[in-house]
Order: structure tokens, then sequence, then C-alpha cells
């Protein structure tokens, strides 16, 4: 896969800003040095002399008047790039090592820096390609990202509804405890559930699993803040959308 930056990899720190400011972006967010400083938990010292160093390698830009940082094309090639070896890490310790939701995103952080683009794309031929991450958010390749539904927010769901999982926002694959919770509990894209109770006076939601063999019938209560980081689909969503690794990457790591 060629790619169209003539310098270096951006270093590890840099490609984290990189990653959180495209996040945010995709995230309707507005981007700058403060909410960066936060979302990331440096001080803002910190934050300005990475901001200077990536402007001056010209991977983001900051707006005179706003001070918003945008990323270049150089920018968002690069974060790109890193989303989509993070993914297929993910993808690679969910369902083939068998790592939790978790621990996977952990690991994941330290693969995405040290995969050739050769190796990634070997990956991703043994995944299927799969169009996301295990999380749900698309994986961009060559430049273009899959189109994907918006879908909604899990919180605005009415009771008596029924909804499946779209994805699990970047934002909420920041909470490892979050992210355990949802997986212990079948919550995540493709599955359906009835919204059996919507209490917004103690600010908490109820869902029942009715597609889930084991876990069908299965109920879960999630906090209405935690549950405005998921986006679903009304109804039963067409079961294509959801990517399933193949039976030959598991017998690989089997053999």
């Amino acid at each position: 896969m060629a790619h169209g930056l003539g310098t270096a990899e951006p270093s590890e720190a840099a490609s984290e800003y990189l990653m959180t400011i495209r996040y945010m972006h995709g995230e309707g967010q507005p981007v700058i040095a403060a909410r960066l400083a936060e979302r990331l938990g440096v001080s803002a010292a910190t934050v300005s002399e990475m901001v200077t160093r990536l402007v001056r390698e010209q991977l983001i830009a900051v707006d005179g008047e706003t001070r918003q940082l945008t990323l270049t094309d150089r920018g968002r090639e690069a974060a790109e790039r890193t989303f989509r070896r993070h993914a297929l890490s993910e993808w690679l310790l969910t369902e083939v090592v068998g790592l939790g939701w978790a621990e996977a995103d952990e690991e994941a952080h330290h693969l995405q820096h040290a995969l050739s683009d050769r190796v990634t794309d070997r990956i991703d031929e043994l995944l299927g390609r799969p169009p996301t991450c295990p999380h749900g958010n698309p994986i961009p390749r060559d430049g273009h990202t899959p189109e994907r539904p918006a879908g909604n927010r899990m919180s605005d769901a009415a009771s008596g509804s029924t909804i499946t999982i779209l994805r699990v926002t970047e934002e909420a694959e920041e909470d490892a405890r979050l992210l355990t919770f949802l997986q212990e509990n079948g919550v995540r894209p493709g599955h359906v559930f009835d919204v059996v109770d919507v209490a917004e006076h103690i600010g908490t939601m109820t869902l029942r699993r009715v597609n889930g063999e084991a876990m069908d019938g299965h109920e879960v209560t999630i906090g209405l803040v935690a549950a405005a980081k998921l986006r679903v689909l009304d109804g039963r969503a067409d079961p294509a959308l959801f990517h399933h690794v193949p039976e030959r990457a598991r017998l690989a790591a089997a053999g």
C-alpha cells in the first residue's frame, strides 16, 4: 500500500495527538488546546509544545482567530493509518487471541506503532477486511472511509422501542471499565435489545437482549451518561452491516 507521506512516521506521542484530534472532529467537537489537554490528561504546557511541533511538521494547522486545531491532509493521512493499525490489532487480539475489549485496546496502543504496512495488510486480509473496528467505528483504507449510518444516541431511545447497537464511540473506548461492562453484558455492534425502561429521574435505562442465544432475555441497566456514548439504529438492523471474522483466522491461530 502506497502512502503520500514523504517523511518519516510521526512519533508514538505525536500519533496519539493526531488520533485524538481525529476522534474529536469525528464527534463534532471543536478542538482547542485546552480541550486536547483535558482529553489526553496532560498539562497545557505539554500540549502547547506538541502543537508547535506538529504545526512545524505540517501535520496540523491552527486557526489564527479561533485557535482551533485541524489536521492537514498529511496529518489526517497519518492519523487514519494509525487508527487502521489500532483497529485491526483490536480484531486480532479479541477474536483470534481471545483478549477482552479493555485489554485489547491497551495492547493495540503498543502494536499500532510496531506494525509495518505489509504486516498490517496481511492482518487485514486474514480478518476478512473488516469495515469497522470491533466497537463499530469505520476503518479508513487508502484515504477512503466506509459509508456507515450515523445512528442515534442510545440515551435517546424510548421505552418500549427495539434498537440495534451500531457502535461504541471513541470517547467510550477511552473508559476501560465501561468497555469491560459493555462486553460482559453483550452490548456490542449488531446485538439487538428491547428498551425495557428509561428512568430519567435517576439517570438510567434498562435493556433486554432479544437475539443473544445464551444471553437471550438478559437485562442490563446502564447510566444515561454512558448510553450517550453509544450509537444505535432503530429496530433490527441489517446483519450485513456487522463484520464477523472468518473462521480461517481462528483456525490459523489454533494451528
